[in-house]
């Protein structure tokens, strides 16, 4: 029988919301309410990331020179029996907007984000916004794969 409680569902969409918020806020720090201590992350722009404080002075120094906004499309979240892993493919947009010499240049990404996310207890009851869940998660690892990028890429690495 599957221990898997179904309000963890909508914990797991949170945590991976949170990521894109994080993003787009260029609130970096809260990063490290979406991935574990010693996340494993393979992104297009650097495929050996060890550490959350590692993914996120990536992250931070690939959007530096833009402003961005990530849509979360269509998703699949599998938990193991146990209900203490679970696995989701979920696909995103997001569009990196440029600044100064590139205002109204756009570069739009397509593509996925796999994650391994995994049940941490909590002591005081918290299961961030999510009453009835088991508690919280985290991304374990995480792979960005995209399917195209359309647009500048210069708005990337030109201020």
């Amino acid at each position: 029988m599957s221990k898997v409680n179904p309000l963890d569902v909508l914990a797991v969409k949170n945590i991976i919301a949170r990521y894109c918020e994080a993003l787009d806020t260029k609130d970096f720090a809260l990063l490290e309410k979406v991935f574990v201590h010693d996340v494993s992350a393979d992104y297009p722009f650097n495929s050996d990331l060890q550490g959350v404080g590692a993914v996120a002075k990536a992250i931070q120094n690939r959007l530096g020179p833009v402003r961005t906004h990530h849509n979360l499309t269509t998703q699949r979240i599998v938990f193991e029996t146990t209900g203490k892993t679970a696995h989701a493919v979920t696909y995103f947009q997001g569009a990196h907007f440029g600044q100064g010499p590139h205002e109204g240049k756009l570069l739009c990404a397509y593509g996925k984000y796999i994650d391994d996310l995994v049940h941490c207890e909590v002591s005081d009851g918290d299961c961030e916004g999510v009453p009835g869940a088991s508690g919280i998660w985290r991304i374990k690892r995480r792979k960005v794969a995209f399917t195209q990028r359309i647009g500048d890429e210069k708005i990337m690495s030109e201020h």
